[in-house]
């Protein structure tokens, strides 16, 4: 039952939204509006609980930050204190007579009673400590306590865990719980420890080690005092725990590791057993000590009420549902309608991309199909027109190139003529074979584009065959980068404009000449320059030269022809520059794309094939 039921209540959920997707638009706001006012009310309850919660944790945290400020400094007062009393007692005659004396000697009795009068007189003067022990290097032992002496439960400093670390310290002092373990524990009387090297004051050698013990409940009398309602505090030396949490539990939950992090971030919550606890720690103790409180969230509970805050927060989420309302009149409204519109404005710019701002039927769902319809018709519309521009810029590439072809041929041949006719028959047959190699590498196969060297090698064979028409007239020097030779480009380029130079600049001014022909890479561009010291060009000739059709200007077909079919090719009218003035020469620059031209030309080359 339970197997053939769930498909069906899948399929009726499905189609309940699928009718809600479908409803008008004032439809869909009524029943967002009720589910917005029931989602409010749900936030209101997990705010109110979460604020609360966080004035909770402010009040525990301020409190419980001032208890272990209180603490601290307290305890830290008191210790420094005696400490510097320690400081004083170190250099005292009875002290120093007695860690030098003869174990032997018939002056110990003497030398005995005077030390503990000394730490008796000391332990006056410090009312929190409880005893002080003077330890020689045997393991002698000399004392001064308020109610018991501590029991030594190892018989040399030596085998005390402190020994190394004490001695190298050379007298500053350490704070370990019980002596360290050199004492035997007092039931319910934990104490702290400071543990001190003595010195000779003669030579600064080691006599012995001075322990002071200062109660624990003396020193931090404060700690507690509220019972389990109020904090509970750890304190640590180093890495050595120098008073427990009170609270068994917390004491259990809580390590040296645990202590590690605290510090790291000064505020943790633990929980342990089934209470939570609020983790603080204190650091910044002079002596080194590291103080820890733990509450418990639930000590203050009914203690605070933050009744303002919660109004506050109302208002605030009462705000917040109307933003929330505003956002899904946007999600189902406002944002597809501005995305269509986006749409729309994009076929200003020639982007004819269908839109897809919904998926339903709806009043938009609507209005996007009929749009999309009308974008496709125009798109078909437009992509016919394109093809049919690609063929007429074709037809023109071709129609140029094939200009080009006779334009050289009929020069050759006037030049073969002339040859002929001046009875140069070796020159005219040399003349005849170097004409059949330029043109079985200028046809190069029906192949449209071809690699720079072929170019160079064309252009090679064409200024061979006019030096034999004009000898001793012009020389031609070349500077071709070995980068530049692979990459392909437009077969016939070089060859018109090296014909340009000689004939219209170089040949009428009646001196030698030199054509020079440089190419290089920069900036991801094929850089090519031709370039000859005839007679050049002024501004306005130039700019006769380059305007108008070739038909009209049949002066400028080598260079006009060659520009416009660089032009065509890389659909970029911006790839050339033209350097010339009268008597200095004309220079002619490419820039081509170099990325795309290897591209370009394996297009081509695919087409032909």
């Amino acid at each position: 039952m339970k197997n053939s039921a769930a498909p069906a209540i899948h399929s009726h959920l499905l189609h309940i939204r699928q009718l809600f997707l479908n409803r008008s638009l004032a439809s869909k706001f009524k029943i967002i509006y009720i589910l917005t006012i029931l989602l409010c009310m749900f936030c209101n309850v997990t705010v109110i609980r979460f604020f609360y919660n966080n004035e909770v944790r402010k009040t525990i945290s301020a409190l419980a930050s001032q208890t272990l400020e209180t603490i601290s400094q307290n305890a830290d007062s008191t210790i420094r204190i005696i400490s510097k009393n320690s400081t004083y007692l170190l250099g005292s005659s009875d002290i120093q007579n007695y860690l030098t004396r003869d174990i032997y000697g018939q002056n110990n009795t003497r030398l005995s009673r005077n030390l503990r009068n000394t730490l008796y007189l000391t332990l006056e003067s410090m009312p929190a400590a409880q005893s002080i022990v003077v330890i020689d290097e045997n393991g002698y032992v000399e004392s001064a306590a308020r109610y018991i002496h501590p029991h030594c439960i190892l018989s040399s400093p030596s085998e005390a865990d402190w020994y190394e670390e004490v001695r190298s310290l050379q007298g500053t002092p350490i704070f370990l719980l019980n002596g360290g373990g050199y004492f035997a524990p007092e039931r319910n009387n934990n104490y702290l420890s400071l543990i001190r090297l003595i010195n000779s004051t003669e030579d600064a050698r080691p006599l012995g080690y001075m322990i002071i013990n200062i109660p624990l409940s003396e020193l931090f009398s404060i700690s507690n005092v509220h019972g389990n309602n109020y904090s509970d505090i750890c304190v640590y030396s180093g890495s050595s725990p120098v008073l427990d949490f009170s609270n068994e539990k917390l004491a259990e939950h809580f390590t040296w590791q645990t202590a590690r992090e605290l510090s790291g971030k000064n505020k943790k919550e633990l929980v342990a057993g089934s209470e939570r606890y609020l983790l603080l720690a204190l650091d910044n103790s002079p002596l080194g000590l590291q103080y820890y409180s733990a509450t418990r969230f639930t000590s203050y509970a009914s203690e605070y009420k933050p009744f303002l805050l919660i109004c506050l927060f109302t208002v605030l989420i009462s705000t917040s549902l109307f933003l929330l309302i505003a956002l899904c009149t946007s999600r189902f409204v406002t944002d597809p309608l501005y995305r269509l519109s986006a749409a729309m404005k994009k076929t200003e710019e020639g982007d004819f991309r269908p839109a897809f701002v919904t998926t339903h039927q709806d009043e938009i769902g609507q209005l996007q199909d009929a749009y999309n319809e009308m974008v496709d018709k125009i798109q078909n519309l437009l992509t016919a027109k394109i093809s049919e521009q690609k063929r007429l810029r074709n037809a023109e590439l071709k129609i140029l190139q094939e200009q080009i072809k006779p334009h050289f041929l009929y020069n050759s041949l006037s030049g073969i003529a002339y040859l002929i006719t001046s009875r140069q028959n070796d020159t005219a047959c040399e003349m005849v074979i170097s004409l059949s190699e330029y043109y079985r590498e200028s046809l190069s196969k029906g192949i449209e584009v071809i690699p720079l060297s072929a170019e160079i090698n064309i252009v090679k064979n064409y200024l061979r065959l006019q030096k034999m028409r004009f000898p001793d007239v012009f020389d031609d020097q070349y500077e071709i980068a070995p980068e530049t030779l692979d990459i392909t480009i437009p077969r016939l380029v070089l060859q018109p404009l090296a014909e340009n130079s000689l004939y219209h600049g170089i040949l009428p001014t009646g001196d030698y000449g030199a054509i020079f022909i440089r190419s290089y890479v920069k900036d991801d561009l094929l850089i090519i320059h031709v370039k000859d010291d005839g007679i050049g060009m002024s501004g306005e000739q130039l700019s006769e030269i380059l305007k108008g059709s070739l038909e009209t200007n049949q002066k400028s077909f080598g260079l006009r022809g060659t520009v416009e079919r660089l032009q065509i090719f890389y659909d970029n009218r911006n790839i050339y520059e033209i350097i010339s003035s009268p008597g200095k020469g004309t220079e002619i620059v490419f820039s081509l794309p170099f990325k795309c031209i290897q591209k370009q030309g394996e297009k081509n080359n695919e087409t032909l094939a």
